[in-house]
């Protein structure tokens, strides 16, 4: 029995490449989903739930809930699904290292880039003297995300405010907290709670007129100004076959677990356009993506 805790992204593609591999589902593999629905407090309970339930893996979406399976079980096999950057998996003490994780996790992280998004946010507003970032706490790699973001901001003098969401109801305080502020420039940092509520967060910078990078395409592509991501691996086709070698007798501390290497930035013209925004010439011609 297979156990898939997540946003609902993966589903189809995971269920393709399962059945590429020769698994028929309700037949030679049984797929239980369970989502928190955006409350990260529901994953403690979801992920005990399921570990006493005796599923044969668990496949977790992101590092909140990666990290939940992780305290509900240290036997069971669990594939993690575009968690947080190496650093971060490695310090949350849900592996020993990306080439030998060494207990019962395995799976794809992220990377971590926030530097860079400040670097971005420069070129785009020359006279930035301060940056808010919109980040969910309880995600394991926001306070690295921070941390690096400070740093690049703290070099050219620029003041950095951070927000915070860790529920959907606290959006309207984040906002309001940002207003407050007054910044120049906005960095969102997603995660699957900031990405479930990204229309709204798109709609907050459009209404506040605040230039807002993200560390996401997608968010770029439904609206938002620029985002500069990692480009994304097969996680879909990579949590699949990590699951059939499992299922066949492979040890989660022996696969070793895979990260981008690559980036790209996708910048959305017409949103530049609505918010009076030109691009520089030399940043349109980096871009991996344009947006009409």
């Amino acid at each position: 029995m297979l156990y898939f805790s997540s946003t609902p992204f993966l589903g189809k593609a995971f269920r393709q490449r399962l059945s590429e591999l020769g698994y028929v589902e309700g037949k030679t593999i049984v797929i239980e989903e369970r989502f928190a629905d955006g409350d990260a407090q529901r994953l403690a309970e979801l992920a005990r739930e399921l570990a006493a339930s005796k599923v044969d893996i668990i496949v977790a979406t992101g590092s909140a809930t990666a990290v939940a399976a992780r305290q509900a079980t240290s036997t069971i096999p669990i594939v993690m699904v575009s968690a947080a950057n190496a650093a971060s998996v490695v310090s949350a003490g849900l592996i020993a290292s990306l080439a030998q994780p060494g207990g019962n996790v395995t799976g794809t992280t992220d990377a971590t880039f926030q530097g860079k998004l400040v670097d971005l946010l420069r070129e785009l507003v020359p006279k930035l003297t301060k940056i808010a970032i919109l980040a969910n706490p309880t995600n394991i790699a926001t306070r690295g995300d921070i941390a690096a973001a400070t740093e690049a901001a703290t070099k050219f003098n620029i003041g950095v405010v951070v927000a915070e969401v860790a529920r959907a109801e606290e959006f309207p305080n984040a906002f309001a907290a940002i207003r407050n502020a007054h910044p120049d420039g906005l960095i969102v940092s997603v995660d699957p709670l900031i990405g479930d509520n990204g229309t709204q967060v798109i709609d907050f910078a459009a209404g506040a007129r605040l230039p807002a990078i993200y560390d996401w395409g997608g968010m770029a592509k439904q609206g938002g100004l620029m985002a500069y991501t990692s480009k994304s691996i097969d996680y879909s086709g990579i949590t699949a076959e990590y699951v059939d070698k499992i299922l066949k007798g492979a040890k989660p501390a022996e696969l070793a677990v895979q990260q981008p290497a690559l980036f790209e930035l996708v910048i959305n013209l017409k949103t530049a356009k609505a918010l009076g925004l030109a691009i520089p010439r030399d940043l349109l011609l980096r871009a991996d993506e344009v947006i009409q």
